[in-house]
């Protein structure tokens, strides 16, 4: 066999490769997003919701980290793009390696820029998506959780501000 006969023969196998790499990633993510969307249709305190949600995550992390080159298609942008986002912050390398890329982090930041890009934002997804991020790290603080349940049972004291001030000695 020649050598360019060879190269080609090479070039082929490894697209074929990341082909069937992206399409079992996509599998793997889609079997997830299922079990996620049937999870929020269950009450918070129902535990069959904990159980699906942790079979979600027990499902994406069968999955090995996933290569640049296959992340790339699946959020739609350019490899030099999903590597300025890992070098942002935005998406992080498994293991801190550079072998492949985080499968959680990526499933959460492929979910965000779908949503970005339904809502019609194409523009600045990086910042949009990081502070998505942020703010969902903050909802899931057990404090602030408690905090917002005990006020959707009405569970809240009723608070005067003046009173409050006079109380603190900090009125005019």
């Amino acid at each position: 066999m020649s050598y360019a006969a060879d190269k080609a023969k090479r070039r082929t196998h490894r697209k074929h490769r990341r082909r069937s790499r992206r399409a079992e990633v996509e599998k793997v993510l889609s079997r997830a997003g299922t079990l996620e969307r049937i999870a929020s249709r269950i009450s918070e305190d129902d535990q069959s919701r904990a159980e699906l949600l942790r079979v979600s995550r027990d499902v994406l992390s069968d999955l090995d980290p996933v290569p640049v080159s296959v992340a790339a298609p699946l959020l739609g942008v350019s490899e030099p793009t999903v590597r300025s986002w890992t070098r942002r912050g935005l998406l992080v390398f498994a293991d801190g390696q550079y072998s492949g890329l985080d499968v959680r982090r990526l499933y959460e930041v492929i979910a965000f820029v779908r949503e970005l890009r339904d809502a019609g934002e194409t523009h600045d997804l990086l910042n949009k998506v990081w502070h998505r991020l942020a703010d969902n790290a903050v909802l899931e603080r057990p404090d602030l959780r408690d905090s917002l349940a005990q006020m959707r049972r009405g569970d809240g004291i009723p608070t005067d501000i003046d009173e409050l001030e006079r109380d603190l000695g900090t009125a005019d």
